[in-house]
């Protein structure tokens, strides 16, 4: 049996993070250990979650986003910023980026974790098909994670395994995560203290049907019908309600030919590697 508890947190609007997740629920348990899940996006007492972890002196938090505009998403952070101080919990952030850049995703997040008293046991960045590319033929990222990718996953959660069977972690520097170039990372890092960006959004009220489908599927209940969609300040950009609307009903204010564009000219100019690493 694990002498940690593993209790593993993340969001997953397009399911790359997801992917991980399940990975490193499946090899972790493949090994004895015990793992609690909760999706963000699921309606739960999170609450009651995060007593738990607080209370738990053997406590590992896998914690897990996609990078959007360079960080972290919002709702990861703000679990992040509700749990409380400890002295004894370990944790292992991870992030799916979509082969345009990863940013400080994972020190933002590093960061945050170790303000509370979190040591790290370890963290991963992971390659994946770029969500905001999805109507094209061939999408960034297309086919990640890929085995190797998950490979790379399992291989993490059998050195936690390994090492955390004495009831310690090799801890992970938090330095070891501010990895991009000194002009970037003040560039990326400006942006943590900006309101969150988000692209206006339209919707064509003589094509919307009012199904709902958009309401359902958000990740973060931040659409709602009035009678015809209505985008909430929770609302982080993850595009799910145009990806999955069936008549094509909302339109963002930059058309997704020049977002992506805009991706495929960062994926050649900044040209990230390795695509997938674990720390």
């Amino acid at each position: 049996m694990s002498a940690f508890n593993y209790y593993l947190v993340y969001i997953s609007p397009n399911g790359a993070t997801a992917q991980v997740a399940d990975v490193l629920a499946a090899q972790l348990e493949k090994g004895g250990a015990r793992v609690a899940r909760r999706n963000l996006a699921e309606p739960a007492d999170h609450d009651a979650f995060i007593e738990k972890l607080n209370s738990d002196p053997r406590a590992c938090l896998l914690i897990g986003s996609p990078v959007y505009r360079d960080m972290a998403v919002p709702p990861v952070m703000a679990f992040i910023a509700a749990l409380g101080a400890t002295e004894t919990g370990w944790t292992v952030p991870f992030v799916t980026w979509g082969l345009a850049c990863s940013g400080v995703a994972l020190w933002q997040m590093g960061g945050a974790l170790v303000a509370k008293g979190y040591r790290m046991a370890g963290a991963a960045r992971v390659a994946a098909l770029h969500s905001m590319t999805w109507p094209a033929d061939e999408p960034v990222g297309a086919g990640h994670p890929d085995e190797a990718d998950k490979q790379q996953i399992r291989e993490l959660a059998d050195r936690l395994l390994a090492e955390g069977k004495n009831g310690t972690f090799t801890a992970l520097p938090l330095d070891r995560l501010d990895y991009q170039t000194a002009e970037r990372a003040a560039e990326f890092k400006a942006k943590l203290d900006q309101p969150w960006m988000v692209i206006p959004k339209t919707v064509d009220a003589g094509t919307c049907t009012q199904c709902g489908e958009c309401a359902e599927a958000c990740p973060v209940a931040a659409v709602n019908l009035d009678p015809y969609p209505v985008f909430g300040a929770a609302c982080f950009d993850c595009f799910t309600c145009v990806r999955v609307c069936p008549e094509a009903a909302i339109e963002p204010k930059v058309p997704l030919a020049k977002i992506e564009e805009n991706i495929r000219n960062r994926v050649a100019t900044i040209n990230e590697q390795p695509l997938t690493e674990i720390y």
